[in-house]
């Protein structure tokens, strides 16, 4: 008798995930849905816009230090790279940018192109005096900037909550702050920023895991079963078996952690004066559904009245070659609208 529940139960659940599966017909209409939004733009072809310079370029223009903080919330000394003008203002902005998945914070010097961009648009009076906070993550580019689940050594989401925004605000007290990521990163920095909306004007995720339910296991699943305990078995590969170390195998645990989820949870008035900046390229779907995740955020970005700019880039992938061209264009957002919070 039980062994037949258990075979009803698992047929049924296998019924309902092909039922609910996002076909390419269903984002199709999900995302012309999406494209109506006043908030969304669709870029047709994006160039790449920064202008070439020389090392002896960039040593007379900027400073790039590394520093170390020792934090009692991790049994690692945690890397930033710190990259600014050798001459700024008092109050320059600052943005802190989290990096993708076993990538780097040099990563943004070398393939986003940082300063090229950011010298480009200098020069051309489209940007203000940045300083750029680049922290490595962590657990060898693993950490997800999270708490890992019953892991006391390892409560990487404490030392960006907190140590992190204690360095950068006895660094620079009076400035504007930022902070954005890119696929891991731009996790991290959604979530982050969610949760210490006090601490950044201005938050974004470029091509970011902004949906983790959706990676995790379908979402409808995941909202019926939300006190569920998912097997480690059904998740056979590195990436899957990480993700459960992280954030544990049960439902609510996930949830907790998951940006798309947190959104809901913030009572309005907390959103006041916050920008959002969403961007994802349109061919971002395999293997980790970062434009499923896009689409998903964005709907509830809208649904619940966060101020919000979302980008749809066509043609392009989950690369580092995207980054470097859209960087240009959130340089300028961000120097924009933080200007309208002063």
């Amino acid at each position: 008798m039980i062994l037949k529940i258990l075979v009803f139960l698992v047929v049924i659940s296998l019924l309902f995930y092909l039922i609910t599966y996002p076909y390419n017909f269903k984002l199709n209409r999900k995302l012309n849905r999406i494209l109506k939004f006043s908030e969304i733009e669709k870029i047709a072809e994006m160039e790449t816009k920064y202008s070439e310079f020389s090392e002896e370029d960039f040593e007379k223009e900027l400073i790039l230090d590394l520093k170390k903080i020792k934090s009692s919330y991790t049994n690692e000394d945690m890397e930033i790279l710190v990259l600014k003008p050798k001459v700024f203002k008092s109050d320059p902005l600052c943005l802190v940018l989290l990096h993708g998945i076993r990538d780097n914070a040099e990563d943004w010097i070398n393939r986003a192109k940082l300063r090229e961009n950011y010298l480009t648009l200098k020069n051309l009076g489209k940007v203000d005096d940045i300083v750029f906070i680049i922290p490595n993550s962590g657990y060898k580019g693993e950490s997800w900037y999270s708490n890992f689940y019953k892991d006391r050594n390892h409560q990487y989401e404490e030392f960006f909550s907190k140590d992190l925004i204690n360095f950068i605000e006895k660094e620079y007290p009076s400035s504007k702050k930022g902070i954005a990521g890119f696929s891991m990163g731009g996790y991290g920095a959604l979530k982050i920023g969610l949760k210490n909306l006090e601490s950044y004007d201005i938050i974004a995720s470029f091509s970011g895991a902004i949906s983790l339910i959706r990676m995790s296991i379908n979402r409808r699943v995941m909202r019926i079963f939300r006190y569920l305990y998912v097997p480690k078995f059904l998740f056979n590969d590195v990436n899957k078996a990480h993700f459960v170390k992280v954030f544990s195998p049960w439902g609510y645990k996930i949830l907790r952690n998951d940006p798309y989820s947190i959104i809901k949870t913030i009572r309005s008035e907390r959103f006041e004066g916050k920008k959002f900046y969403l961007s994802v390229g349109s061919e971002d779907k395999k293997p980790y559904l970062m434009f499923q995740q896009w689409l998903d955020v964005v709907g509830r970005a809208k649904k619940y009245n966060l101020d919000f700019k979302g980008k749809i880039y066509e043609n392009e992938y989950h690369t580092w070659e995207y980054i470097s061209k859209d960087i240009y264009n959130f340089l300028m957002f961000f120097t924009d609208e933080t200007k309208k919070r002063k």
